[in-house]
């Protein structure tokens, strides 16, 4: 999966999205499959990001810089190239920027991604980046975002966020809070990186604790 520099003369809704499917049998690429346009055109932040859920389809969301993700689903299981539901936002007028995305147990997909919100509590005078949480239930629709984290000053900030999901269907979220104001990152004495975890495919988060990173996934029973 990857999006496209274009010509800039053009006049297009964002960077072009495809898909493919490689064969490893027979060590060849089948056809190339649009799945959206993400917003704006020619950025670099714009990385797409594309996981499968246990019956085999792929599920993609364009990458965008501070516009709602397009989303879509391959019609066929484990084929790029068999076409595509039409590429939907996520939602409308959210500002989203740096993909995280898995696939849960339940099919349930869960994206990850700095939200920027403006002229609310707790910076009701300025714009401010959230890291935030946004689940589609399997055949269900994406349900509205979930701020997981809100930086201690308004203006800039990046979360260098990266989402997994363990054979216990938990979530892990490890970032660092990035603020561009100086003072936060040079006075601030060692590292600021944390990692979150949701034992309940998303519904509620915690600091991940040593008991929960050595829980051990049960053996078969024989």
């Amino acid at each position: 999966m990857w999006s496209e520099a274009t010509d800039p003369a053009q006049k297009i809704p964002g960077a072009p999205t495809y898909v493919v499917t490689y064969d490893r049998a027979k060590n060849v690429l089948g056809p190339q499959a649009f799945v959206g346009y993400g917003p704006p055109a020619n950025d670099v932040h714009n990385t797409p990001s594309i996981t499968m859920d246990s019956q085999g389809y792929l599920h993609t969301l364009g990458g965008t810089h501070g516009a709602p993700f397009p989303y879509a689903r391959s019609l066929v299981p484990n084929d790029a190239g068999s076409g595509w539901t039409e590429p939907k936002p996520l939602g409308d007028g959210l500002r989203q920027t740096y993909i995280g995305l898995v696939c849960g147990r339940d099919d349930s997909l869960h994206a990850v991604f700095r939200l920027w919100k403006s002229y609310e509590p707790p910076h009701p005078l300025s714009i401010f980046a959230t890291l935030s949480h946004q689940q589609k239930p399997s055949a269900k629709d994406w349900q509205p975002p979930q701020v997981l984290v809100i930086p201690p000053f308004s203006e800039y900030s990046v979360f260098y966020h990266r989402l997994t999901i363990d054979r216990l269907g938990r979530l892990f979220l490890s970032y660092d809070c990035w603020s561009t104001y100086w003072f936060y990152r040079n006075d601030h004495p060692g590292t600021r990186r944390a990692l979150l975890v949701s034992p309940d495919e998303g519904r509620t988060w915690k600091l991940a604790t040593q008991a929960d990173l050595t829980q051990l996934v049960p053996s078969p029973a024989r």
